[in-house]
């Protein structure tokens, strides 16, 4: 097979599509389960995506991008945490500039040593004179 017919069959099997470069928030949707993932690139005919957990090839799915924008996709490859999922029908890149991505919880909160750290720096800091204050902070402030 010549470089010809391999550009062909890509083109064909839609993989050519033009890919727009985000790092966007997304839902998939399995029947009850869904999972918080986060699309990488995308374009007309697909997207690759970056799950918690591996989903088999094959797989019919649901990919919610934002409250307005949600369409049925089908898992082509899967690697780790990175998938590639075809959309069953042309996807109109202009709808993400009009939508809102779907809002994922943060999942994040400061380590438990942070809150005794600053609660030492500030008693420290309350027990300073004006001056010592100054002597402290030479060089970061000035008057």
């Amino acid at each position: 097979m010549n470089i010809r017919s391999q550009l062909a069959a890509i083109v064909e099997d839609g993989r050519g599509a033009q890919r727009q470069t985000l790092i966007w928030k997304g839902v998939l949707h399995h029947g009850d389960h869904k999972a918080d993932v986060r699309v990488r690139n995308i374009s007309a005919t697909g997207a690759m995506i970056e799950s918690p957990g591996p989903i088999p090839a094959g797989s019919e799915l649901t990919l919610t991008l934002s409250e307005t924008v949600s369409m049925p996709v089908t898992v082509e490859w899967s690697a780790g945490d990175q998938m590639g999922v075809s959309f069953h029908t042309p996807f109109d890149l202009a709808l993400l500039a009009h939508a809102r991505p779907v809002v994922v919880r943060p999942n994040w909160s400061p380590p438990t040593y942070a809150g005794a750290v600053q609660a030492a720096w500030e008693r420290r800091l309350r027990r300073l004179t004006p001056a010592q204050l100054r002597a402290e902070f030479k060089g970061y402030i000035t008057d």
